[in-house]
């Protein structure tokens, strides 16, 4: 059993995809400040410039731009720790995206992207991995309390999550006999590039009113779930769906929160 400490993943190997912004960046600046060697994943060179701009802090981060979908970037990015460290202790598989729309007009090509991104690019990960991991390794993924209940409007979003979750636990007790844990951290509404378009509005304030703790997370509290994860600190955890969500999914939805009832939302 591993002690837990201040730095739980010092001296550990991790590849973070969807680096470029919100919970992969925060990811990855937690790992970098826990003293993780950090491999950096996002779709194009862009997305990775924050890491040179961040000056002295970020100079070993190496990153490697590229799409989840491909196998070629899910290769290269083990790769890339193997030739930097000579090992991969851990893989964050947080690369996402969000389409809206209904089960009635909802667009299938939307459907098939999100599946594509959210689901088998996972699965890619997960895949190119595991050859390179040992005992006491592990695999974190990020699904969504979308995952776990279902939303009026994102018919494919929530079936893409919903599969991400399964895929990770089904993962689990693959490889569980190797050492290596998988887990999934599914956040609630998070202050992200997904969450942007409702800063201001009634919707906003109505989504951080059904929130127990009245308010949107920030990336960096799901960032520590995921780092934990990633970690010996959670060497008997495997199989886990961990909502970083507020309490929202500790309600049945029905009744509104405290806050809500003080904001008028009954």
């Amino acid at each position: 059993m591993s002690a837990v400490t201040a730095e739980p993943n010092r001296g550990r190997v991790v590849v973070v995809t969807g680096a470029g912004a919100g919970i992969g960046r925060a990811t990855v600046e937690l790992l970098v400040a826990q003293g993780a060697a950090v491999v950096a994943v996002d779709l194009h060179d862009e997305a990775l410039a924050w890491l040179a701009d961040a000056g002295p802090a970020m100079a070993d981060v190496i990153a490697i731009p590229g799409s989840v979908t491909d196998r070629a970037t899910n290769d290269a990015m083990v790769a890339a720790a193997l030739e930097a460290h000579g090992r991969l202790d851990a893989v964050a598989l947080n690369a996402g995206i969000l389409a809206q729309g209904d089960i009635g007009g909802g667009s299938m090509d939307d459907f098939d992207r999100m599946m594509e991104v959210n689901v088998r690019a996972v699965a890619l990960g997960m895949k190119a991995a595991l050859p390179a991991m040992g005992a006491g390794s592990s695999i974190v993924v990020t699904g969504s309390v979308s995952g776990l209940r279902g939303d009026s409007g994102l018919f494919a979003y929530n079936a893409s999550k919903g599969a991400v979750v399964n895929l990770a636990r089904a993962a689990a007790l693959d490889v569980a006999h190797l050492g290596i844990r998988v887990n999934a951290v599914c956040p609630g509404p998070i202050r992200t590039a997904m969450t942007e378009a409702t800063e201001g509005r009634t919707i906003g304030a109505a989504m951080a009113a059904r929130v127990p703790l009245g308010r949107f997370g920030e990336p960096a509290e799901v960032a520590q779930a995921i780092a934990f994860l990633a970690s010996p600190a959670a060497s008997f955890i495997s199989g886990v769906a961990l909502p970083v969500d507020g309490g929202l999914t500790g309600g049945t939805g029905q009744w509104a929160t405290h806050g809500g009832r003080s904001a008028g939302f009954s």
